[in-house]
């Protein structure tokens, strides 16, 4: 039955994710898959899945924190917040059709090439921006053959994870002029309309330097 695919997909993808992002194999424990189905049951995104692990991994590296994550159940509390912000997100969003399976092709080769020419200018003289953009490149020929619904969801974490992966090993230099504008961007409002405009414009500097696309499908 393709709802009992999709379940399959979606479990495979969130464990994938999870191993991916703890740099050897992984497998769930019985714990962590009922906590998995339960957010199947209830409807939660993949992408909120995996944003939350996503970042909550990004943030243990930020403090130098060694110890590996070997539990969804630790990062139950980010990803409700990921829910909650794609719920937001997509509300009042206009519907449309999902593409068939060989427009899907045409959207991935093109994203893929998209990304190999951003990591072919970056090779020289950003060298680690270009081996994380090839990696993403990796990540997402590994999606084509999800449903549809599934693959859109995982191209948005996706394209966070690149975002923030590009930015992380930028130049010092080139990061510092790119918060300057951001800083000037969001001098106003509050707290977090600030912080929104500030991600906000640091992603579209950063895209506008690496020459990055929009990782969404076509």
């Amino acid at each position: 039955m393709a709802e009992d695919l999709d379940e399959l997909a979606y479990y495979r993808a969130v464990e994938d994710f999870f191993a991916g992002l703890r740099g050897r194999p992984h497998l769930l424990s019985p714990r962590d898959f009922q906590l998995l189905r339960g957010w199947w049951r209830e409807g939660v995104p993949l992408a909120a899945v995996t944003g939350g692990l996503s970042e909550v991994f990004a943030r243990r590296r930020d403090r130098g924190e060694s110890d590996p994550v070997v539990s969804l159940s630790y990062c139950r509390h980010a990803i409700k917040r990921h829910a909650r912000r794609l719920a937001e997100m997509r509300l009042g969003a206009e519907s449309r059709p999902a593409p068939d399976g060989e427009a899907l092709g045409r959207s991935l080769a093109d994203l893929g090439g998209a990304l190999r020419q951003a990591a072919a200018a970056a090779a020289s003289s950003r060298p680690e921006v270009a081996t994380v953009i090839g990696g993403i490149v990796d990540r997402m020929e590994a999606l084509a053959e999800l449903p549809a619904a599934i693959l859109e969801e995982h191209l948005f974490t996706l394209e966070a994870v690149l975002l923030e992966g590009c930015w992380r090993v930028l130049p010092a230099a080139e990061r510092e002029a790119i918060e300057h504008i951001a800083a000037a961007a969001a001098a106003e409002g509050t707290d977090e309309a600030r912080e929104r405009t500030r991600r906000a414009v640091r992603d579209r500097e950063l895209r506008a330097l690496l020459g990055l696309p929009r990782l969404e499908l076509g």
